[in-house]
């Protein structure tokens, strides 16, 4: 769990410097400590990390209070959930678990689904943020390692 908080900690503030994200750090890295990672080959959760802090990031800044015009809700941006907006852990859990699903139903486009429900995996739109927060986490995580 400790190498879960420092590796967080360590990707939020290349991510938003000088910034207090402690309540994202502290809710992601207990939620990823309990998840299966979201990519084959990654028992340590680098890359599971890297994404969901990309995500986070683009979606809100980490801000569990972020509310979008969509009605979307909380550091993940969970359309529907105003609730998910006092519950950070529960925020980053279903987020998790949507970025699983939209993984598996858009494989070239990761987060396409996540985005843009079920017309995100050809919707230009939804194909391009999804390169976006792809991207970002490479970097992200390329920072971290020294790749």
């Amino acid at each position: 769990m400790q190498f879960l908080i420092i590796l967080i900690a360590t990707l939020v503030e290349l991510l938003s410097p000088r910034a207090d994200h402690s309540l994202f750090i502290t809710a992601a890295s207990t939620v990823l400590h309990n998840e299966a990672p979201l990519f084959a080959n990654d028992s340590h959760k680098l890359k599971t990390a890297a994404f969901v802090a990309a995500v986070a990031y683009r979606e809100s800044n980490f801000n569990f209070q972020a509310k979008s015009k969509t009605n979307d809700y909380c550091a993940m941006q969970i359309n529907g959930r105003p609730d998910l907006a006092e519950k950070p852990e529960e925020c980053i859990k279903v987020g998790v678990t949507m970025l699983r699903e939209s993984m598996r139903m858009c494989p070239d486009f990761p987060l396409a689904f996540y985005a843009s429900g079920p017309k995100g995996c050809t919707d230009a739109r939804a194909q391009r943020i999804s390169r976006d927060r792809m991207a970002l986490a490479k970097w992200v995580l390329d920072k971290v390692t020294g790749d």
